[in-house]
């Protein structure tokens, strides 16, 4: 294995079976640039690859911060619907960007037996896009789509803060990604409700980079 990397054994939350997961020195990342939609550029290893845990032996899939905290009746779901049809294999050890996209899509396998939040959903479509866009992937945009309206349903329905994440970077986010989707419109009423929100004030670098991004999507409506 490359240098930088090294394996953790854990014990899968669904079947209790121990398997290994890859992850990243963090003195091997190093940031080269960072996109408007937060998606960050490494040179040399990128950790994004290994964000997803993959179970080698039931498949259950999750972002790694959130791998082991699953509820009982949401681990009972997946061993009943999803079990039965997995073929154990790994997806341990070091990951190109293709085998980085096929653990993210069996997240949203898990997530969708597990019927996940919406936060959930939109977050692991927002890091396939990511991938795609490593890749130089017209996929991009079709996740960057379904991430969008994931983001929408989180700002409607759920109770913030949502994973770290306050009201106004969702806002931020669904303008950005309305941006990247072409309906520019739409990201210009969602740049103006952050702008003019009291509580967004309070995040001076989020509130530069609505305006920039305002001014980009105004210029392309001329």
């Amino acid at each position: 294995m490359i240098e930088g990397l090294y394996n953790k054994e854990i014990v899968c939350p669904v079947c209790s079976e121990s398997f290994q997961v890859t992850k990243v020195k963090s003195r091997a990342c190093k940031v080269k640039s960072r996109d408007s939609d937060f998606c960050v550029h490494y040179d040399g290893i990128n950790p994004i690859f290994y964000d997803a845990w993959v179970c080698e032996n039931c498949g259950y899939a999750n972002i790694s911060d959130k791998f082991e905290e699953i509820p009982h009746n949401e681990a009972d779901a997946l061993r009943e619907k999803l079990m039965p049809k997995w073929k154990k294999h790994s997806l341990g050890g070091e990951r190109n960007v293709d085998t980085a996209i096929e653990a993210f899509k069996l997240v949203l396998i898990s997530h969708d037996y597990r019927k996940a939040k919406a936060s959930e959903f939109a977050k692991a479509c927002l890091r396939i896009a990511w991938l795609y866009r490593y890749k130089g992937d017209e996929e991009e945009t079709r996740f960057i789509r379904h991430a969008l309206e994931y983001y929408k349903e989180v700002y409607e329905k759920e109770s913030f803060p949502v994973d770290k994440m306050d009201e106004s970077t969702c806002v931020y986010m669904i303008g950005e990604l309305s941006n990247r989707s072409g309906d520019y419109n739409e990201a210009v009423k969602w740049f103006s409700r952050l702008m003019s929100s009291e509580e967004a004030r309070k995040k001076p670098a989020l509130i530069e980079a609505a305006r920039e991004q305002y001014q980009l999507v105004k210029d392309k409506l001329k």
